[in-house]
Protein backbone atom coordinates (compact mmCIF):
# COMPACT_ATOMS: atom_id res chain seq x y z
CA UNK A 1 0.00 0.00 0.00
CA UNK A 2 1.33 3.26 -0.67
CA UNK A 3 1.08 6.17 1.44
CA UNK A 4 -0.18 9.53 -0.02
CA UNK A 5 1.53 12.38 0.89
CA UNK A 6 0.15 16.13 0.63
CA UNK A 7 1.78 19.18 0.61
CA UNK A 8 0.91 19.64 4.23
CA UNK A 9 2.97 16.64 5.07
CA UNK A 10 5.94 18.87 4.23
CA UNK A 11 7.23 22.00 5.94
CA UNK A 12 9.93 24.54 4.44
CA UNK A 13 13.05 25.42 6.79
CA UNK A 14 13.80 28.99 5.01
CA UNK A 15 14.65 27.36 1.53
CA UNK A 16 14.85 23.95 2.76
CA UNK A 17 12.07 21.21 2.28
CA UNK A 18 11.66 18.75 5.04
CA UNK A 19 9.75 16.19 5.81
CA UNK A 20 9.84 14.37 9.47
CA UNK A 21 12.31 16.59 10.50
CA UNK A 22 14.77 15.75 7.95
CA UNK A 23 15.71 17.14 4.30
CA UNK A 24 14.04 16.18 1.16
CA UNK A 25 14.91 19.10 -1.12
CA UNK A 26 16.93 22.00 -1.38
CA UNK A 27 16.09 25.68 -3.24
CA UNK A 28 19.52 27.53 -4.73
CA UNK A 29 18.97 31.06 -5.80
CA UNK A 30 20.05 31.89 -9.37
CA UNK A 31 23.26 32.80 -9.21
CA UNK A 32 22.88 35.26 -12.35
CA UNK A 33 18.96 36.13 -11.95
CA UNK A 34 18.31 35.89 -7.95
CA UNK A 35 14.75 35.71 -8.46
CA UNK A 36 14.84 32.59 -10.05
CA UNK A 37 15.71 29.49 -8.02
CA UNK A 38 16.66 26.18 -8.58
CA UNK A 39 15.49 22.23 -7.34
CA UNK A 40 18.73 20.90 -5.67
CA UNK A 41 18.51 17.16 -5.47
CA UNK A 42 19.94 14.72 -3.20
CA UNK A 43 22.31 13.37 -5.35
CA UNK A 44 23.22 16.80 -6.45
CA UNK A 45 20.98 17.68 -9.84
CA UNK A 46 19.13 21.14 -10.13
CA UNK A 47 16.04 21.93 -12.14
CA UNK A 48 15.68 24.46 -14.52
CA UNK A 49 15.31 27.82 -13.24
CA UNK A 50 11.71 29.33 -11.79
CA UNK A 51 10.59 32.02 -9.52
CA UNK A 52 9.87 30.71 -5.78
CA UNK A 53 6.04 30.20 -6.10
CA UNK A 54 6.58 27.87 -8.53
CA UNK A 55 9.95 26.27 -7.51
CA UNK A 56 8.33 25.54 -4.26
CA UNK A 57 5.07 24.21 -6.01
CA UNK A 58 7.52 22.15 -8.36
CA UNK A 59 9.87 20.87 -4.84
CA UNK A 60 6.51 19.20 -3.18
CA UNK A 61 5.33 17.13 -6.52
CA UNK A 62 9.28 16.34 -6.77
CA UNK A 63 9.50 15.13 -3.19
CA UNK A 64 6.58 13.34 -3.55
CA UNK A 65 7.90 11.39 -6.23
CA UNK A 66 10.99 10.64 -4.37
CA UNK A 67 9.53 9.24 -1.55
CA UNK A 68 7.05 6.86 -3.47
CA UNK A 69 9.98 5.86 -5.43
CA UNK A 70 12.47 5.38 -2.70
CA UNK A 71 10.30 4.99 0.26
CA UNK A 72 8.39 7.52 2.62
CA UNK A 73 11.14 7.78 4.88
CA UNK A 74 13.46 8.35 2.39
CA UNK A 75 15.98 11.47 3.35
CA UNK A 76 19.24 13.08 2.63
CA UNK A 77 21.68 11.17 3.76
CA UNK A 78 25.23 12.20 5.64
CA UNK A 79 26.67 10.63 2.04
CA UNK A 80 25.14 12.88 -0.58
CA UNK A 81 25.50 16.57 -1.08
CA UNK A 82 25.05 18.80 2.40
CA UNK A 83 25.26 22.71 1.28
CA UNK A 84 26.88 25.29 3.90
CA UNK A 85 24.65 27.06 6.26
CA UNK A 86 21.69 24.79 5.87
CA UNK A 87 22.21 21.45 8.39
CA UNK A 88 20.02 18.75 8.68
CA UNK A 89 17.32 19.46 11.80
CA UNK A 90 17.16 17.37 14.60
CA UNK A 91 15.08 14.86 14.35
Amino acid sequence: MTTVLRNKDFDWDGLALYRLGRRVLTLLAEAKYPHLYRIRYPNGWTSSPANLTRAKDAAYGHARFLMQETGVEAVYSPETVTLAGTPDRAA
